[in-house]
């Protein structure tokens, strides 16, 4: 195996302390982009170098990729609510980094984007990644673009919401979804450093109802479930007036979540996770915690 020197960047998210531990194991040399080291420490251990800097800022970039061979990004809005658009950082602030890379000669940048599932493509957050994309197969750089479908750690509301003793769902609760341990992507994106496909849809290997969802997130907690199902019509209203009546640093972030609870959302299964056990182990953290 050749080891690389790799810049990380979203090294502090969920998914990119999967990814920075995932090729430090490997033997690979990580250098992370961070806006605040601070927020690095639970993996610092994994990571050689830093370079501080915020992406939406092209001359705070100078410099990040020089002597890197590849580039891992999976920057990106998070959160409730934001500054910024996400066209200021889905798209912005990635093409920012996309050209530094390809001036400084990087051989490979790897993106990760969102599932592509009928009815997301309208959504701002989505358009915005989308737009990145093309940008990237325009650029003639090497490229492997992945398309998880959702993480564990979406779903932890379910388990915020077991924990209160009642889960509500959208619609019959059958609705499926197959989402992905963080560890089975960042091992799909330090494979993806040698490989050659230019995309790759990744979804767990357990398709499950909503309603499933809430009965593991239940069991794991050790409450009796109780679910209650929500009409979708107010849901697709709200959808409606939200856009129109709020910016789009209000909304963004938003509708993302509601239009994915509100239809099937799969991917080819893959991985080697289970939902149920990062309830359990999520349960578990938290009590020795306590």
């Amino acid at each position: 195996m050749v080891l690389l020197k790799v810049l990380v960047a979203g090294s502090t998210g969920y998914l990119g302390q999967h990814v920075v531990r995932e090729l430090h194991a490997r033997g690979h040399e990580v250098r992370a982009l961070v806006r605040s080291p601070g927020k690095l420490d639970p993996v610092r251990d994994a990571v050689d170098e830093i370079h501080q800097a915020d992406a939406t800022d092209p001359d705070a970039l100078a410099g990040c990729c020089d002597g890197a061979d590849a580039v891992f990004s999976s920057i990106g809005l998070m959160g409730r609510s934001s500054k910024f658009t996400c066209w200021q950082v889905d798209y912005a602030a990635n093409r920012n980094l996309l050209e530094e890379a390809r001036g400084a000669g990087v051989k490979k940048f790897i993106y990760t984007s969102v599932v592509c599932a009928p009815g997301l493509d309208k959504l701002q957050l989505v358009r915005a990644k989308r737009a990145f994309e093309e940008e990237l197969k325009r650029s003639g750089m090497p490229h492997t673009i992945l398309y998880p479908n959702g993480f564990f750690s979406d779903m932890d509301e379910f388990l915020t919401m077991a924990r209160k003793g009642r889960v509500y769902l959208f619609g019959s609760g059958r609705f499926r979804i197959n989402p992905i341990d963080g560890a089975d992507v960042a091992a799909a994106v330090a494979d993806a450093l040698a490989g050659d496909a230019e995309a790759i849809e990744l979804g767990g290997p357990d398709v499950l109802t909503h309603e499933q969802v809430a009965h593991e997130a239940f069991r794991a907690v050790g409450n009796p479930p109780r679910i209650t199902h929500v009409p979708l019509w107010p849901v697709k209203s709200g959808l409606v007036l939200l856009r129109r009546l709020t910016p789009l640093r209000t909304h963004q972030l938003i509708e993302f979540p509601l239009t994915v609870l509100t239809r099937d959302v799969l991917a080819p299964t893959t991985g080697r996770h289970h939902l149920a056990g990062y309830f359990q182990q999520a349960v578990s953290s938290s009590r020795r915690q306590a």
